[in-house]
């Protein structure tokens, strides 16, 4: 039944995301076209500005719009009167959640593939490429000086650490919304406030603990928070401690203490 919530969600969120990929593509596609005309005329300049400030506009919807619509639609099939009948299906709660979840994660980290492949076509020349490739290897040889052959496993940390980050974000907003509705007619500012006291709490507890860290450590806060061999494991280890409770307390509400009214 998961995969049916999640091929359901894909196809009802694709809808909307999949034209607005098209856009930028054809928006960075033209705008190398104009950039590449060797033809200088008020005219010409006047259309490359409107066209370079509407791809600039797509780029950042892009990022912003995919994150936003998916909260909307949490909301709207979960906690507005989509509920009712979202609620009744032959499913269980955490289903309802792990689809919504998924498909979040999926269309959040596509977007912002389709940015970097629209800056390549923009872009994209053998110089610029050439250019990447300097930086990436100034890259790694920085990484093999400081890490050692353990550079790899730094570069795969910090991979996973934006990934649990991304489905921390989501989930937090997740149980925001959840606690919010617990207040009867107040619920969008409740949902606001807890969104707000959850990460203030988060972040208490977070500093909490590198202080402590720090103080056994013998070292300062500062110079813990440089040192990745140390952060990046804390960071993924507390993210997932993070996740686990907020998808906890979302799936109790649903279950226990569901508020449609």
């Amino acid at each position: 039944m998961l995969g049916k919530l999640i091929k359901h969600e894909t196809n009802a969120t694709g809808r909307l995301f999949l034209p607005m990929y098209f856009i930028i593509l054809v928006l960075s596609l033209l705008n190398r076209i104009l950039t590449s005309i060797d033809i200088y005329s008020d005219t010409l300049n006047i259309v490359l500005g409107f066209s370079i400030a509407a791809y600039v506009i797509s780029i950042i919807a892009t990022i912003v719009v995919t994150f936003v619509i998916m909260i909307i639609r949490f909301y709207k099939n979960l906690m507005s009167d989509e509920g009712y009948l979202m609620f009744t299906l032959p499913v269980k709660s955490s289903q309802l959640i792990n689809s919504k979840l998924i498909v979040s994660l999926l269309w959040n980290i596509v977007s912002v593939l389709v940015v970097m492949v629209s800056l390549l076509i923009f872009f994209g020349s053998s110089e610029s490429m050439r250019f990447v490739n300097e930086i990436i290897d100034k890259t790694i040889t920085m990484l093999k000086l400081n890490f050692g052959s353990k550079y790899i496993l730094i570069i795969v940390e910090f991979m996973i650490m934006i990934l649990i980050s991304m489905f921390q974000q989501i989930l937090l907003i997740y149980v925001s919304i959840a606690i919010g509705h617990l207040f009867n007619g107040h619920k969008v500012l409740g949902s606001f406030l807890s969104y707000i006291g959850i990460n203030v709490i988060a972040q208490i507890i977070v500093t909490l603990i590198l202080v402590v860290w720090a103080s056994l450590a013998g070292t300062s806060f500062a110079e813990l928070e440089a040192i990745p061999q140390l952060v990046f494991p804390f960071s993924i280890a507390i993210a997932t401690i993070f996740c686990g409770v907020f998808y906890f307390v979302t799936n109790y509400i649903f279950k226990r203490k569901l508020n449609l009214e």
